[in-house]
């Protein structure tokens, strides 16, 4: 794929492509999973978003964020392509996918009726469920017909609670689906990103740590972030040079730890 996008515009607007930057591309050496290769049919949006109860200190900025989110994902659909956009909240002991493959026309706004932060982080148990997810959805669909694969994760703090996946499993899971070009972004906020990102597959290249005290500007430059991604698949880049290019501009990351 990365021999059909050399001549291809740099989609990441003041991010010069250095070919000779080595990707942070995780690769799987057990290959013990195996998912659905994405393709380039629209995009499938997916956020794991932290509901435990730490993020009752920011549950109206969170909600308002996410719903500048789908407006911002809403207007980007004329020159991104169509997005579909799949809900997983975390609270220990429960992950409730709120909707799934939804179109962005018909995607349900945020309230305090369906965010209510309360619970533990099950962070592990939620990441594993969202792969199972789009990997059902791309299995449904014909090779041809199948969306890019884009995973945004937040949470405000470090896993405490799952039962079902652990570090090593998330690790080779996410390998695997990035060796199928799905494209992950962890942020964390009141942790090191990086440190916990990389126990279970993140790298430099795709973990952010952002401010729970200025969710607006956070939701707002994963909104611009996820724009610029959902054109570049529709485009055929691939994870890898995303990941090279970088995933957010110099100018988005400092907004969100503000």
């Amino acid at each position: 794929m990365k021999d059909n996008i050399v001549n291809l515009p740099n989609p990441f607007p003041g991010i010069a492509i250095n070919t000779a930057v080595t990707t942070q591309v995780s690769i799987s050496t057990t290959n013990n999973y195996k998912f659905k290769k994405a393709g380039t049919n629209g995009t499938l949006i997916t956020i794991v978003l932290d509901e435990s109860g730490s993020m009752r200190s920011c549950w109206d900025t969170t909600i308002a964020g996410f719903n500048e989110f789908v407006q911002g994902q809403r207007s980007a659909e004329a020159s991104a392509g169509a997005g579909y956009l799949t809900l997983i909240k975390f609270d220990s002991p429960k992950i409730n996918t709120v909707f799934s493959n939804r179109s962005l026309t018909e995607v349900p706004l945020l309230d305090k009726k369906n965010y209510a932060p309360n619970g533990g982080t099950n962070l592990l148990d939620a990441i594993g469920t969202a792969i199972e997810s789009v990997n059902t959805i791309l299995a449904g669909s014909k090779k041809k017909d199948r969306p890019g694969v884009i995973i945004t994760i937040m949470t405000d703090g470090a896993e405490n609670s799952s039962t079902r996946y652990n570090n090593a499993t998330i690790k080779a899971m996410v390998a695997a689906a990035e060796t199928a070009d799905w494209t992950f972004t962890f942020l964390g906020a009141n942790i090191d990103a990086f440190a916990v990102g990389s126990m279970f597959g993140m790298t430099a290249s795709n973990s952010i740590n952002y401010s729970t005290a200025n969710m607006t500007a956070t939701m707002t430059a994963v909104s611009e972030s996820t724009s610029r991604m959902r054109f570049a698949k529709t485009a055929g880049v691939s994870t890898e040079d995303l990941y090279t290019r970088g995933l957010y501009t110099e100018s988005e990351l400092k907004s969100m730890k503000e």
